[in-house]
């Protein structure tokens, strides 16, 4: 419900959820696994014998199919345990009270010679707590799970609640068997081998969780009807998946598994990066393959059908070496004419697509043509974006002006045939100014130091905007702006150093340093698992090209080869705004002075970005404000409700989607980017913090809350305008109102709790 482009769109809260609101789960499972239960039922069994096809000696080896190299094979499941509700109606001390309740479990498991090992937990004050240090190192090696906290869908669905409590890892000795406690499922239960033999990992996860499970008091959730009960009933019935890493070289010889996944995916195989879904393939054409059935499948015909997979897998890519797999090229724009098509009915918000004009298309030269589905290309393969297109030359928002410029109007709400951007750095005589031209926050209540910064972006002319550039462009931009960086050092306003990832740069720094920056909040993170800017083209070729200036004082910073050529900051914790502001702009003169060629500019839209979010002044000038009142239940979704009428966005401190202070400290900046100068936005920005103050003391009193209806009125109307605009999510259009009025109201409360991710999240499954 509060995630409306969510496809699922319901966890279940209680282990019984799926008994007590079964009408409702019965159909949102025959949708999702897209089977009839009353003609069919799920079956438990792990034993492969019998089963069609399975070799007489019932070793599934894949040297028989051709492949000699060890292949990374893994098989997972869940479990819950019946004592505890599941994830998303835990309390903290639920969490914690299970992670206690398991570790008999693990001192069994470590006892045992089988599997030895040890048990980490990052629940402050366990006895066995790791430091951010140790997690982080578990996480890259890919042995524990990655932080939950910034994920909307498990937010809003409490799963991801309370973190870091109750969450841990027990692994084996030989680091080929791990459990983890606290995430999706009480339980998440792995075991790992490279080798041939697929039946090795499987027979290891069969033994550990008949052994587990018999250790467990008041054992696991189980269902008659439905198998293993998990959280998410997209893994409902075996709670498996069994997968290898394969080399697809021929099917994946453009750097992506957009083709293997278009053949493999209807012989019933799911196909990912090597580290998970939106992340991108091996360099050597590796990826992940696993057969996407989980419910009414038994866990050996999940087996089975992994090593059909595989064989399966081997034959297209043979097909794909000799030319027989691939499609004929049409030589027209056919197809793509008819998916945007069919996206414009299906996609209302996606303002890419809903610009497209196909009678503008047709007026186009063929190299313009291809330009422009360019341009569009992250929006046609992720539907679910908000703006959908970036620009990626210089001149595309001149070259496809009738496109960009409606797509601009949608976005930023301006009629560009009645005003136009205009860029200006000085406050003086705007209204509201004060007399003094200095906005410092104490005339506004405030007397502690905030946190201050202010970015734009800047593009070279020189070059490609990074939607287009090739990995050459990207080394030499960056060397191209060494002379700008050593003239910053050389100056004593600034001084500092440069750093580089790009291999071989003569300011290299290794994984663990540039770690280390990312965590500082100083560089930008890994872009290559960003499916949005893969797409366009702008996280291609990653990390080449990237790199960070760092100022003596760290209060100014330069990232290079992230989603524009430059983004320029500057910070300072203080109470005068004007501070990082003037910084700013007396540090573009400068910089803008050295670059040769000048940095792309439009004199109808003016900074020209990537993105055209943040074309006009490419500016984000924000604070970090304590606003307890308005973040009591922990998020920031009222602070968004009471700020979004007043031209404010509201963040969390890591960026949109992550988890806002503890102390009810949130990220606000003004909305605006276009069709409002650089001098508007800082006193906007003002504006803002003036309104917080204000809207803060209203919650404080109490004169700022709404006052609850008694029913569920408005969560019915919000359920109903998203089964018209989200087709794709099975909660919302499994959601049937005259059963719902039959429930009880706790029951009724139940139901709303299971959806609520998917009615956050509109874009789930």
């Amino acid at each position: 419900i509060q995630n409306p482009d969510s496809s699922m769109g319901c966890y279940a809260c209680r282990p019984d959820d799926y008994e007590t609101l079964k009408p409702f789960f019965k159909a949102a499972l025959e949708k999702y696994h897209k089977v009839d239960l009353s003609k069919t039922k799920h079956t438990t069994n792990w034993d492969i014998k019998g089963l069609p096809g399975v070799p007489e000696d019932l070793i599934l080896d894949v040297k028989t199919l051709g492949i000699n190299e060890n292949l990374s094979m893994r098989v997972r499941t869940g479990r819950n345990l019946n004592k505890f509700p599941l994830p998303g109606a835990m309390t903290k001390d639920h969490r914690v009270q299970m992670e206690l309740a398991m570790q008999k479990v693990f001192d069994a498991l470590i006892a045992d010679k089988k599997f030895g090992g040890r048990y980490v937990s990052i629940t402050p004050d366990h006895k066995n707590f790791i430091d951010e240090k140790q997690y982080d190192e578990l996480v890259k090696k890919h042995i524990m799970f990655k932080d939950m906290s910034a994920d909307k869908y498990l937010l809003d669905a409490g799963i991801a609640r309370d973190w870091p409590y109750g969450r841990g890892c027990y692994i084996s000795e030989d680091s080929g068997f791990i459990i983890w406690v606290g995430e999706e499922d009480h339980l998440r239960i792995m075991a790992m081998q490279k080798g041939t033999v697929l039946n090795g990992p499987f027979d290891r996860l069969k033994a550990a969780i008949d052994y587990i499970e018999s250790l467990i008091e008041g054992g696991c959730a189980k269902s008659e009807e439905f198998g293993v009960v998990t959280s998410c009933p997209t893994n409902i019935g075996t709670g498996m998946r069994a997968s290898v890493h394969i080399k697809l070289p021929n099917l994946t010889k453009d750097g992506t598994d957009k083709q293997a996944k278009k053949i493999l995916k209807p012989l019933g195989l799911s196909v990912r990066g090597l580290g998970g879904e939106h992340t991108p393939i091996g360099k050597d054409g590796t990826v992940d393959i696993s057969p996407s059935a989980r419910f009414c499948i038994s866990e050996a015909e999940i087996l089975l059908a992994l090593y059909n997979g595989i064989k399966a897998c081997v034959a297209e890519e043979a097909k794909a070496s000799s030319g027989k797999g691939s499609d004929a090229k049409s030589g027209d724009f056919t197809a793509q004419l008819a998916k945007i098509e069919q996206l414009k009915k299906e996609w209302p918000d996606n303002i890419a697509v809903q610009c497209f004009d196909k009678t503008y298309f047709e007026s186009l030269s063929a190299g313009d043509k291809v330009k422009l589905l360019e341009c569009m290309n992250s929006g046609i393969q992720n539907p679910d974006s908000s703006m959908g297109c970036y620009a990626c030359r210089p001149d595309d928002y001149e070259t496809l002006k009738p496109f960009f410029k409606a797509a601009l109007e949608k976005y930023h709400k301006v009629d560009l045939s009645k005003t136009k951007h205009t860029t200006n750095w000085d406050i003086k005589g705007l209204p509201g100014v004060p007399e003094d031209l200095i906005l410092d926050v104490k005339t506004l209540g405030i007397n502690e130091n905030l946190s201050m910064r202010v970015r734009t972006g800047r593009n070279l002319n020189k070059f490609p905007l990074p939607g287009a550039m090739t990995k050459d462009h990207r080394v030499q931009m960056e060397l191209a702006m060494q002379k700008v960086f050593d003239a910053l050092i050389a100056d004593k306003k600034f001084g500092g150093r440069y750093v580089s990832i790009t291999p071989d740069h003569k300011n290299f720094i290794d994984e663990k340093q540039y770690d280390e920056l990312v965590k500082k909040h100083i560089m930008f993170k890994d872009m290559s698992a960003d499916k949005y800017l893969l797409d366009a083209g702008i996280a291609r070729d990653w990390p080449y090209g990237r790199g960070c200036y760092i100022s003596e004082d760290s209060g100014f910073i330069i990232w290079v080869g992230e989603e524009d050529h430059l983004r320029i900051m500057a910070m300072q914790k203080g109470t005068v705004l004007n501070g990082p502001f003037d910084r700013l702009k007396a540090a573009i003169d400068y910089i803008e002075s050295l670059i040769e060629g000048g940095c792309a500019k439009s004199e109808e839209f003016g900074v020209v970005t990537s993105c055209p979010t943040n074309i006009g002044t490419g500016m984000r000038a924000s604070v970090h404000i304590k606003l307890p009142n308005l973040t009591k239940d922990g998020t920031d979704k009222q602070a968004k409700k009471i700020l979004k009428p007043l031209g404010l966005s509201v963040r969390g401190l890591g960026g949109e989607h992550t988890p806002i202070g503890k102390d009810g400290t949130v990220d606000i900046s003004p909305s605006a980017r276009f069709c409002i100068s650089e001098a508007e936005i800082l006193l906007a920005l003002y504006n803002g913090i003036k309104a917080c103050v204000a809207e803060e003391a209203k919650a404080s009193s109490g004169k700022g809350s709404d006052a609850k209806s008694g029913d569920f009125t408005a969560q019915l109307a919000k359920i109903e305008q998203l089964k018209k605009e989200w087709p794709d999510n099975i909660a919302v259009q499994c959601f049937d109102k005259t059963y719902f009025e039959s429930l009880s109201a706790g029951d009724k409360v139940k139901l709303l709790e299971c959806m609520n991710s998917g009615i956050q999240n509109p874009d789930s499954s």
